[in-house]
């Protein structure tokens, strides 16, 4: 901090071409004032710098590096239909759609045998998305059905946009992790098979920082 007051003091009197002289009567008196001047930039100067280096608190950076959480977790969902309609098959793990969200993996979402079979999931607010992981069916050994997958994301069910394409055919209790083409904000995430097939899903997670309400 000395030789930063230092420099600062050498700049102000670089610029003001300032002189120091050692005498009596009034040139002494002009001195002294000088020195007071001059230590009232010195100290103007120091505190502006303090302000900018100064460290912001922890609420600060709370507002500008957000926690990344599932935004999907227990969220509205729907699908195209409903396998059964029922919630206790094979032991209550199958196959309404919630149970693609319900933070447990070992249940899974099902569809009836369609063309165009699908699942979203209405997340509340607009967010900016990260990542959308699907978790696979993990029981039994149709986890083939995962296939032709067209991940989209929109503000609304109307505007939806392609995140991200999954070929497939997937592998049963398979863990599958994407990241959109380009930057991508919505409120809807939508798993669509492009052809006619079972959709079963294990658990859809989308990875957002999170909005403080």
């Amino acid at each position: 901090m000395q030789q930063l007051v230092f420099i600062i003091v050498y700049c102000i009197c670089f610029m003001s071409a300032c002189q120091i002289t050692i005498s009596g009567g009034k040139d002494s008196l002009d001195v002294v004032k000088g020195y007071e001047r001059l230590e009232s930039k010195v100290d103007t100067l120091i505190a502006k710098l303090d302000r900018s280096l100064q460290i912001p608190n922890v609420k600060d950076l709370k507002k500008h590096h957000s926690v990344i959480k599932n935004v999907a977790l227990k969220k509205r969902t729907q699908q195209s239909s409903w396998y059964a309609k029922t919630r206790t098959l094979l032991n209550n793990i199958c196959c309404a759609t919630d149970y693609a969200n319900d933070g447990n993996p070992n249940t899974f979402s099902h569809t009836d045998y369609e063309n165009l079979p699908y699942w979203w999931v209405d997340l509340g607010h607009v967010y900016d998305i990260k990542r959308i992981e699907i978790i696979n069916r993990i029981q039994g050994s149709n986890g083939d059905r995962l296939h032709d997958v067209d991940i989209t994301v929109g503000r609304s069910l109307k505007e939806m946009s392609l995140c991200a394409h999954y070929k497939g055919p997937g592998k049963t209790g398979e863990h599958l992790v994407f990241r959109c083409n380009r930057q991508m904000s919505g409120r809807y995430v939508k798993v669509t098979i492009k052809g006619k097939e079972y959709l079963q899903l294990g658990e859809v997670m989308v990875f957002a920082p999170e909005i403080s309400e």
